[in-house]
């Protein structure tokens, strides 16, 4: 079967932002009116762009190759002669945003977006690989296949075999901040998906040029928002202690998830955490990419005295 002539970069984007926004879990109940994200941002990368072979130092060695993963789960199948990375970018609304601006922890309103909007992601995922396979595109999302991995790791303490921020990075869609979060044109405080498809677009040889171009702190301005939004000083002037991080969400969990099951309708998900499947209830901080320049929109420095 060939694939459709019909999926074009256009389509595609019309079909990420249409599933986003018809996602039963974008509402949030309790919340009337509100919903977890805004509009997505959609981004393309050729799968076999050698910026995913930089992933490999920048994220770890056990980092997926697009190519490689697609083998992996369609080894019957004829291999792509073309190959494409589909990732997006759902914003958080402003609502869920604000919510989460002040305060040493984070919001209920935010815990219940963000734990929801995995289920939006994971759901939009599904939807998009079996839309494609109907119009003769082999597809897979790795964050949701058996060779997903989150894993201790020597170099960079925690690391993944799909780094979501990474493989947005390299489809265009934002650069990083100090705080190690990828700043889009609507901003950090964001959650991130992707695909990988056998696929021919008419798309860049590349990511964007530079690693933090959106941040006040490679344009040698002193903003350092987020060091003073974390709490526990997880953000300091030489980037994130993923460590501590991690830390401070594991307590988050055990303060906020009891309260928060009690109150609203939480989704759980299977995870594989060092090579173990296990449930978890995804809930999150974020209080870094809120109250912060970078919170919506990409910061440059003529903004800075209003976030002052």
């Amino acid at each position: 079967m060939k694939a459709d002539p019909a999926v074009t970069k256009e389509w595609l984007e019309w079909t990420v932002t249409r599933l986003a926004a018809e996602a039963p879990e974008n509402c949030l109940p309790g919340f009337p009116g509100l919903t977890a994200f805004d509009p997505p941002l959609v981004g393309f990368a050729d799968g076999d762009d050698p910026l995913f072979r930089v992933f490999s130092e920048a994220v770890d060695a056990r980092h997926l190759q697009p190519r490689a993963f697609l083998r992996s789960c369609f080894p019957r199948k004829p291999e792509a002669a073309r190959l494409s990375v589909i990732a997006w970018a759902l914003p958080f609304s402003p609502g869920v945003r604000e919510s989460n601006r002040e305060g040493e922890w984070p919001s209920p309103l935010y815990s219940l977006a963000r734990n929801r909007g995995q289920a939006v992601i994971r759901g939009m995922s599904r939807h998009l690989v079996s839309l494609l396979g109907s119009r003769g595109v082999t597809t897979a999302a790795p964050a949701l296949s058996t060779a997903y991995d989150i894993f201790h790791s020597a170099a960079f303490t925690y690391s993944s075999t799909w780094s979501e921020r990474h493989v947005a990075y390299a489809a265009g869609l934002g650069r990083f901040g100090l705080n190690g979060s990828l700043i889009t044109p609507r901003g950090s405080h964001v959650r991130l998906g992707s695909l990988v498809a056998g696929l021919a677009l008419d798309l860049p040889a590349s990511g964007p040029e530079g690693f933090r171009a959106p941040c006040f702190e490679s344009r040698g301005t002193l903003c350092r928002r987020c060091i003073d939004r974390c709490p526990v000083g997880a953000v300091t002037p030489e980037g994130l202690n993923k460590k501590t991080c991690n830390a401070r969400r594991k307590a988050i969990r055990e303060r906020s998830l009891p309260s928060l099951q009690k109150k609203h309708p939480l989704k759980r998900f299977r995870l594989s955490i060092d090579g173990t499947r296990r449930w978890s209830y995804p809930l999150g901080c974020a209080l870094c990419q809120c109250g912060v320049p970078c919170e919506g929109r990409e910061p440059f420095p003529a903004t800075l005295k209003q976030h002052a």
